[in-house]
């Protein structure tokens, strides 16, 4: 399998501290805005560092710690990412 044949998984479910590219959005355009005013755009890079229970999940955007419930977290769609990729910004 190729690295870009990646799965697409739902950030909630996006193992620990694992570095995972942000693939899409299901949102209207009010939580589209508002996640983008934190970071959290398309292709943007992540990592999970508290989450996989219940209550929020925290993670990681370009050097700062955001936290996101549950709701808003399953809307996220990730894939694994791979250092040696280039990032979009």
């Amino acid at each position: 399998m190729r690295k870009t044949d990646s799965a697409v998984i739902m950030l909630l479910n996006a193992p620990k501290d694992t570095p995972v590219e942000i693939v899409g959005i299901n949102g209207g355009t009010h939580m589209v805005q508002k996640l983008a005013a934190m970071g959290l755009t398309h292709h943007a890079v992540v990592r999970v560092m508290r989450g996989g229970g219940t209550g929020p999940i925290v993670v990681e955007i370009r050097g700062s710690r955001v936290g996101l419930g549950q709701g808003i977290s399953s809307r996220i769609m990730v894939r694994p990412f791979f250092s040696d990729e280039v990032v979009a910004n």
